[in-house]
């Protein structure tokens, strides 16, 4: 089997789950009572010595500590006087261990997917991969309740039909969902460069049987057969506190709140939000130059997706590069205030240079939208594809306006950037769906794999910019290099081909909250 093709852990082996991670298992504390020699005691709180003065206990202790691989830097060891006394003298000191969060749960790498032979996959490497994951992906393909799905690739066509308890593969067509796409697509597909809504999306794929729907279900079955990564059931995901307690989930910070409770909580729920981060003066001169980007906005300049009114009038709904358009973003997007998103969790972030990349969209969401992407339903920013290699980036909204029920606030669904489900819609899932509502100079921060949708406005328009950091590259990442121009035509393509690849799917029509 070419260890290529499927998902495996760059980080030596460890799981993640989208929270706290303790040698593969996610936790958030490590508790105990530990005793330290009362004469080479340093005060409550005080710095661990250098080993050469450690008694035995506290010498085994930072060996557990080691052993456990607790010594990144965000990873702080505290101590706290406990009750004291014994007749050895040794004072009792109990020893809180507090483990940043993460949110990276990559497990391939970045420009590692191959040319995948398909005789070779469907011989070789497919009938390992049903032994191991058929059993756990068939049972998710019956809670989905899916039909057989037949591929048929440049002619070669077989079918993946859901059994009691395995996935079998048929080298005939099925009478389920029928979806017809070339090898390079297939290729890319079972690699997860791109999703079954991606091939879609981008019309490299044409379904002959059944819908857009339909295929995109599939998704996290396919991901749990190939990836090994279980399908979301119901129920197996909960909320919890640093504390082990039910995790309120409708709460605001700031920046000026303990950073490890924000980023316990970004990686419980997959969402945050920070008031009062930018001003009012601050936002004011934003939206003055979202006004001068829209003025010189035209419809062919393939750096504004534009949307059309019930009035008929079609404006630009969305500035591509905005941030090379303000200044006064510019500034805030350097800023420290903006810098603090990637502090709150263990995780190292990447951010474009403000001043020379398009790293920033500007909205302004009429009322009354009748065509193109202004209001944007259900979704997962990484439905294209490349979960496996990108997630959890983090999507900063800050906003210009107001968000309201009214003007069209975020919505978010807590807790599904833990959960393999379909990319798009909420149809079936019991996790909490929540509005995000903000007042002007606050951010909202999700993580790229947390459903979100943004609301159609009711009476009054809404203006907030999106920008966000990725996970830094790793040793074995070779990201591709993509010229800017090219990368903006494809972005701003896909304001056609949503419209396109939607029109057959209700999970893309879906604002419910």
């Amino acid at each position: 089997m070419n260890q290529s093709t499927f998902a495996r852990d760059p980080r030596e082996g460890a799981e993640t789950s989208g929270h706290d991670r303790l040698s593969g298992k996610s936790i958030r504390y490590l508790a105990g009572i530990i005793q330290v020699d009362a004469a080479q005691q340093r005060g409550p709180g005080a710095p661990l010595g250098s080993e050469s003065s450690l008694t035995p206990p506290r010498m085994a202790f930072i060996s557990l500590i080691s052993a456990v691989r607790l010594v990144p830097s965000k990873r702080a060891i505290l101590l706290q006087r406990g009750d004291r006394g014994s007749s050895s003298g040794l004072s009792r000191y109990r020893v809180r261990v507090a483990i940043k969060s993460t949110v990276d749960s990559r497990t391939r790498f970045e420009g590692d997917d191959i040319e995948l032979d398909l005789h070779d996959f469907l011989d070789s490497q497919l009938p390992p991969l049903l032994e191991a994951n058929g059993p756990e992906a068939a049972g998710s393909a019956a809670l989905l309740g899916l039909e057989p799905l037949t591929l048929d690739v440049d002619g070669e066509v077989f079918t993946l039909e859901p059994r009691v308890d395995r996935i079998e593969v048929l080298r005939t067509s099925g009478n389920g969902t029928a979806v017809r796409l070339d090898r390079a697509a297939f290729s890319d597909l079972v690699q997860d460069v791109v999703s079954t809504f991606g091939v879609c999306m981008l019309g490299r794929a044409d379904i002959t049987q059944g819908d857009v729907d339909s295929f995109v279900e599939w998704e996290p079955v396919l991901r749990s057969l190939i990836d090994g990564r279980s399908a979301y059931r119901p129920g197996s995901i909960t909320f919890k506190d640093r504390e082990g307690r039910p995790l309120e989930l409708q709460q605001s910070f700031t920046l000026q709140d303990d950073p490890d409770e924000v980023g316990h909580f970004l990686a419980q729920a997959g969402y945050l939000h920070v008031q009062r981060v930018f001003t009012e003066s601050e936002m004011a001169s934003v939206s003055a130059e979202l006004d001068e980007a829209i003025a010189a906005a035209e419809r062919d300049d393939g750096a504004s997706w534009w949307a059309q009114t019930d009035a008929g009038e079609w404006y630009p709904a969305r500035m591509l590069g905005f941030n090379l358009k303000s200044p006064s973003l510019r500034d805030l997007l350097g800023s420290d205030r903006f810098a603090a998103v990637m502090t709150f969790t263990n995780d190292e972030f990447s951010q474009q240079d403000p001043a020379s990349g398009d790293m920033a969209e500007g909205l302004l969401k009429k009322v009354g939208v009748v065509e193109g992407i202004s209001d944007v339903s259900w979704h997962k920013d990484c439905a294209m594809g490349g979960h496996s290699r990108h997630c959890c980036g983090l999507t900063v909204g800050i906003s210009i306006t107001d968000a309201t029920p009214d003007n069209g606030e975020l919505g978010v669904v807590a807790g599904s950037h833990r959960a393999n489900i379909p990319v798009l819609g909420t149809e079936g899932l019991d996790l909490p769906k929540l509005p995000l509502p903000t007042q002007r100079g606050d951010i909202t921060v999700h993580c790229s794999c947390t459903l979100h949708m943004s609301r159609p406005p009711i009476s009054a328009e809404r203006r907030v910019v999106y920008s966000g950091v990725s996970l830094a590259p790793r040793a074995g990442d070779h990201a591709a290099d993509h010229d800017a121009d090219e990368r903006r035509r494809e972005r701003a393509a896909l304001n056609e081909q949503t419209g396109h690849a939607g029109s057959g799917s209700k999970r893309v029509s879906s604002y419910e909250l």
